[in-house]
Parts: structure tokens; sequence; C-alpha cells
């Protein structure tokens, strides 16, 4: 499948065929392709719980308001995002002056600037990690259409819940969940989407793209 094709017949599935799960050779397929989205520094500060049991997607569903689908597709991702990745942050530099990215002073000085995240306060370093983690997010829903997928974010849930059920430690945001597996039927027509002239500016706020 195309890029187009996959953007064009992405939909938010909720009604899972239960019956068709979704493998581990495919989970290994597609999270390859999720870790090649672009990220801050490339510190990738991305990481997927992937819940595929009976009773640990029963338990994520009382988390995200009883929505059934979380329960019903063969997978339910719980998206976290790593707000201080300083351990990650020091391998990604050491890359960079092995190939000839950077010298050894830019990689210690882009080192000293990430550590510095960590007196510029929580909700900084939740927004980095949160804004790059979305881009992965997205690549996860356009591949797993590529593939033959389906998939569905959720931003409704409880994240005190979803970190005490599931032992996240405090590290990490919880960015999202993303429900994952087969659409039982196909989706109702697409509601009508905004046109591109009202959601685009050229040069400055109400100059649409026409």
């Amino acid at each position: 499948m195309e890029t187009q094709a996959a953007i064009r017949t992405r939909r938010s599935i909720r009604d899972f065929d239960p019956g068709r799960k979704v493998s581990d050779r495919q989970l290994h397929e597609l999270f390859e392709l999720v870790g090649l989205s672009p990220s801050s520094y490339n510190l990738q500060a991305w990481e997927f719980l992937v819940i595929r049991a009976a009773a640990g997607k029963k338990k994520l569903r009382a988390c995200a308001e009883d929505q059934r689908h979380v329960e019903e597709a063969s997978a339910a991702i719980i998206v976290l995002a790593d707000t201080y990745p300083i351990d990650y942050a020091r391998t990604t530099m050491a890359d960079r002056v092995k190939l000839g990215y950077y010298d050894q002073q830019k990689a210690q000085a882009t080192l000293a600037k990430i550590t510095a995240w960590k007196g510029k306060g929580a909700e900084y370093r939740k927004l980095k990690a949160v804004r790059s983690v979305s881009l992965a997010c997205m690549a996860l829903m356009l591949a797993a259409r590529d593939m033959g997928l389906d998939s569905c974010p959720i931003e409704g849930f409880d994240s005190g819940q979803v970190r005490k059920g599931f032992g996240i430690p405090g590290r990490y945001e919880i960015a999202m969940l993303i429900c994952l597996g087969y659409r039982k039927q196909e989706p109702r027509q697409r509601l009508p989407r905004k046109e591109v002239k009202d959601i685009v500016h050229l040069e400055a706020l109400g100059r649409p793209l026409q």
C-alpha cells in the first residue's frame, strides 16, 4: 500500500474482530518501522507497553472510560514518553561522534544542554517528550494500515489508574493508548473534514491558501 492510500484508508476503528490476532512477527515488523520516526536529538524517547492478554486488556479498559474496543482489539498499546532520556542521550552522542556527525566538543555541549532539561521543570520535559512521541504514534498508525492492520488512538483514560495498574515509573508520561487489530466491518462514511483553506494560512493568520 502506498503512503497516500494508507493515509486515506486509515480510520479510528472501534469495532475490532476479536477472532483475528496480531502476531509477534507483525509487531516486530511494525515497531521496526516506528523506530524510524524522527525525534529531538534522535533521543527516541518512546517506549510501548503492548497488552494482549485478556486480563490486561480488561484492566486497561477499566482505566479508559470503559471503552470496549480496548478489550476487543487484538492488542492495546500504552504509549510512554520518557521525560528524561539521559542514558540514551549519551549513547546517541557517542554514535554521532563515531559516525562523524559531531566532533567531541559539540557532542559534549549538546549532552550538557540535554542534561540541563532536568532543571527546567517537569512540564518542560513532558512537552519535549510528548512532541517527539506523537510523531511515532502517527507513524505507528500509518505503518499499521500499510500492513493491513487497523488502529484507534485513545486519549480518554485515567493516567493515574494506568500508571498504578501497570507499574509505570514516574519518569514516563503516558502519551496515549492505541488499539491495534483488524476491523470487524467497514466503517461508516468518514465525517466531513475542514477544507485546506480553513486550516492553512500563508505568511500570516487570516490569509488562507486557496
